[in-house]
């Protein structure tokens, strides 16, 4: 080959090596929903001898046979009357009241728009009144 022939050859793979992208994963991203070869909606998984279903509308995990009881980034989350609690394990159990913002956005703004129909009762939806 000629060098002129061999010289834009390389300057031809140099600008290419230039139009390389690389793109890097956000850890927190890749933890939030289950693992990509499981099916999203309904994903259950055995975590430290408690079972665990994927709900993609909340964005957590719901602890089967608990009611109000979540798990999500490595930490449970439970919603008792009008609060909200967190511990980091099932088996230890040390519940802990949590502020709402520190609970996930999707499972806060459920347990609020929630609150928000039943607490916009009218017209003889409450109890109703004795009178003696």
């Amino acid at each position: 080959m000629s060098r002129p022939l061999v010289a834009t050859l390389f300057a031809g793979l140099l600008a290419l090596a230039g139009c390389v992208h690389v793109h890097e994963h956000d850890d927190h991203e890749a933890r939030r929903g289950p693992p990509p070869h499981a099916p999203a909606h309904g994903y259950r998984h055995h975590h430290h001898d408690v079972d665990l279903r994927y709900d993609v509308h909340l964005g957590v995990y719901v602890v089967i046979g608990h009611p109000h009881h979540f798990f999500h980034d490595g930490r449970y989350y439970r919603r008792i009357a009008d609060r909200w609690e967190r511990c980091g394990s099932w088996k230890k159990a040390h519940w802990r009241p949590v502020e709402v913002v520190l609970v996930p956005v999707p499972l806060a703004k459920h347990y609020e728009v929630k609150k928000q129909k039943h607490g916009k009762r009218g017209g003889g939806h409450g109890p109703a009144k004795r009178e003696d």
